[in-house]
């Protein structure tokens, strides 16, 4: 087994080919894919010179059978690329890793203080990897929920078994209420991207107060358009007299899986949770389909649509005792803070 550390965004280009190769082979998300990683780097990672990019890719007998998408952030922790806004983070393997070879490596060859994995499930690679490390300096947490919802083929919401008459009812009277709009799937094989119509919903949301003023940046929007241009974004639009009120990016997984990312929508009232019906019912119309609802146990999310929730790591690793330790009580001084918070506002 071979380790070499990509640092640069030429070699980093450069690895496409085996990249795509190895991820067709494993059983990851479509955050994982090489699209995802190389134009968040090349977007907006790379415009912080203090990050490093450190992808640590494990060959065997010349063949690429894992890659760890990993960069250094400004306080030296080593994480995964663009890890606040994928859902899911991962390394790609095809084959079974010793992981505390890589992380001996990885110690030797390049200079980093803690490591930082967050927005992982149970069911990664690297949460079996971190979780069978033997080191008394790491932590695994809870963080986040994810949710999920299976729809099978037919007419939303009848197509949900576990769904009750009350909450077939809400999504019917949802569905009632804005059923003059028109509602439109766009992806690039029939049209450019919607450019102006995202950069409308941004600043009315931010007018709104919805969302604060760094929200979608220049460099994230360049991502998304590289990742539409892809492919791998389609977007539900909603429409009135040929103003966009919503437009919800959504990873296309599969032609059967799909996951709502980033929301965009003006001030009109439940008009974001009725794009959401929209799509599911248009989707699934054709096709038994699985829809990841994201991050977060919103009310929204749980209220009208049901989805089963499931749990969202963080795994970190320290170079020593205080510094778990001092991020133990900053944790719990966090979670202090929540609770106080929390009964302030009732």
């Amino acid at each position: 087994m071979k380790i070499n550390i990509i640092t640069n965004i030429e070699a980093f280009k450069a690895l496409k080919e085996d990249w795509d190769i190895l991820f067709s082979k494993s059983n990851c998300t479509v955050f994982q894919s090489f699209d995802f990683n190389y134009y968040s780097w090349k977007h907006e990672l790379i415009s912080d010179n203090r990050n490093q990019l450190a992808i640590a890719v494990i060959t065997i007998n010349a063949i690429v059978v894992a890659i760890f998408p990993f960069y250094i952030d400004s306080n030296k922790q080593l994480r995964f690329i663009n890890d606040v806004h994928f859902d899911f983070c991962d390394f790609l393997t095809k084959e079974t890793i010793n992981f505390s070879v890589v992380y001996s490596y990885l110690k030797q060859e390049i200079d980093f203080k803690s490591i930082r994995l967050i927005n992982v499930t149970q069911e990664t690679n690297i949460y079996k990897a971190i979780n069978e490390l033997n080191t008394k300096h790491k932590v695994i947490l809870s963080i986040s929920e994810y949710s999920l919802l299976h729809v099978g083929k037919g007419i939303f919401p009848y197509n949900v078994p576990h769904y009750r008459s009350h909450q077939k009812n809400r999504i019917n009277k949802a569905k009632k209420k804005y059923k003059e709009r028109q509602c439109q799937i766009v992806s690039h094989e029939q049209h450019s991207f919607p450019k102006k119509d995202i950069l409308i919903l941004k600043e009315r949301m931010i007018s709104l107060g919805i969302r604060k003023d760094n929200f979608l940046t220049n460099e994230r929007l360049l991502l998304i358009e590289d990742l539409y241009n892809s492919g791998i974004i389609i977007i539900n639009v909603i429409k009135k007299e040929g103003q966009v009120n919503c437009a919800n990016l959504i990873i296309k997984k599969s032609p059967s899986e799909f996951i709502f990312w980033i929301d965009l929508f003006d001030g009109t009232q439940m008009i974001n949770i009725v794009s959401y019906i929209n799509f599911i019912e248009t989707i699934s119309s054709q096709r038994p389909v699985d829809i990841n609802f994201g991050r977060g146990r919103y009310f929204y999310k749980y209220s009208n649509f049901a989805p089963k929730f499931h749990v969202l790591y963080g795994m970190y690793i320290f170079s020593n005792i205080w510094q778990k330790l001092r991020f133990i009580i900053f944790e719990e001084l966090k979670g202090f803070a929540r609770l106080v918070y929390r009964k302030l506002k009732k």
